[in-house]
């Protein structure tokens, strides 16, 4: 393999994506409430039943009659496995392990404050993270040319503010400003310059960041006492990130890396983060039992291809990744057992975006997964409520065949899944 003067490098694979570090489908991080943790998040733009309906449904904060703060932290531990099934570099078998579990431990923070002004209007902020991942898959292994670290954080904060219009209709709005910061690395396979292609890597390290904004809306009706219709959107949020491309060049190669144009550089990219629809429905049984249920949208067909622009050509790239818009459903259960105790649990089915294994990649290793959750709230007394949650994703074992433009071909199965415990504090006051 020779390292020609269009060598691309794979960045653009995760320019504002993740992997199965998210806990909803492509890069997503749906763990925006405790109490919907327990539900498997069905009927969260329905429920309202505390200040995190800010990200769910803002209209929902009409539902609350007392001044609220929430507080809550996920911790979500994901697994990605990969074996190989004959990975390659232009037909030599690549060297390396299998990389072990690429996940990391992730935390989640999610803060949320609700204020009733009267009895028809409630204003709000929320803070949180929606997209999101930390992977690390080692120097070593044999996808080391596509993907070593990958780390993503946002952080999405969101004032609201809701009305009741009449007895039955309540309308919510909301503005999301969110900010994106990336960091990314693989290795470079800067001993092919020189006739020994996997005996001499370097390596290749990408940050970037951005502010911008987008909106959040939502209505909720109230068919009768025991029955509640949600409806919820949120925008889509472009970014245009900027930051710096950085190779870590073998001193024994440095003299023929600088003639080939490996140099340091300005990056800048632009990725569209989707839209997203939602309609749930909340039913009260009696006293004690409520079920919900819920279907949602989400416009993944946004990620046709990723960018990189550079001064630095060598930092340059593009690649295709046609993802297609998913859907997912969810379906949960409450029991208020007494004045202190309520009980929760939910399952969802969640479509993976990632249309084949052509357009995996060890960034994304995402596949169909299926939600099984458990929650409960202690009601401490009357001011004080403490929330815990539980929740398993099956993965659905999944290919991979990427190929980028050196010709390095990873070729194998994952086998996926995410752990998710989570607590949170609620204090309600006048």
């Amino acid at each position: 393999m020779t390292l020609s003067r269009s060598t691309q490098f794979g960045f653009y694979i995760l320019f504002g994506a993740a992997s199965s570090s998210a806990g909803a489908a492509g890069y997503a991080l749906i763990e925006q409430s405790v109490t919907g943790l327990g539900r498997a998040f069905s009927g969260s733009t329905a429920v309202a039943d505390d200040a995190s309906t800010i990200f769910f449904n803002p209209a929902g904060l009409t539902n609350l009659s007392r001044k609220e703060m929430n507080m809550g932290v996920n911790l979500i531990s994901p697994r990605a496995e990969f074996s190989d099934r004959g990975s390659n570099a232009n037909g030599t078998p690549l060297s390396g392990g299998n990389g072990n579990n690429a996940g990391e431990l992730a935390m989640v923070p999610n803060f949320y404050y609700a204020h009733p002004l009267n009895d028809t209007t409630v204003v709000g902020i929320g803070v949180g993270a929606p997209f999101g991942l930390v992977t690390d898959y080692g120097d070593n292994w044999q996808g080391r040319y596509h993907a070593i670290r990958s780390d993503l954080l946002t952080i999405n904060i969101n004032p609201s503010i809701a009305f009741k219009t009449t007895e039955k209709l309540s309308l919510g709005f909301g503005i999301n400003l969110q900010y994106i910061d990336l960091e990314l690395s693989q290795a470079a396979n800067f001993g092919a310059l020189t006739g020994a292609s996997q005996q001499n890597d370097g390596r290749v390290r990408l940050t970037a960041d951005d502010w911008s904004w987008g909106y959040n809306l939502g209505m909720t009706y109230q068919f009768t006492d025991a029955t509640r219709l949600g409806i919820s959107y949120r925008s889509k949020i472009s970014h245009e990130l900027t930051g710096d491309g950085e190779f870590r060049i073998p001193q024994n190669v440095s003299g023929q890396a600088a003639a080939a144009g490996f140099q340091d550089g300005k990056i800048s990219g632009r990725v569209t983060l989707p839209e997203s629809a939602s309609i749930a429905l909340h039913h009260q049984l009696n006293s004690r039992w409520a079920v919900m249920a819920d279907a949602s949208w989400t416009r993944w067909s946004r990620f046709e291809e990723l960018r990189i622009n550079s001064d630095v050509d060598r930092l340059n790239s593009v690649k295709a990744e046609d993802w297609e818009n998913s859907m997912r459903y969810g379906l949960g259960l409450e029991y208020q057992a007494n004045e202190r105790w309520s009980w929760r649990t939910g399952v969802a089915y969640d479509e993976t975006p990632v249309p084949n294994a052509q357009r995996r990649t060890p960034r994304i290793p995402d596949s169909d997964r299926t939600w099984l959750s458990l929650g409960a709230s202690y009601y401490y007394s009357d001011n004080i409520i403490l929330d815990a949650a539980y929740t398993h994703m099956f993965m659905k074992d999944t290919s991979i065949d990427d190929t980028d433009s050196n010709g390095n071909q990873l070729v194998g199965r994952y086998k996926n899944s995410v752990d998710i415990v989570a607590v949170q504090l609620r204090w309600l006051f006048d």
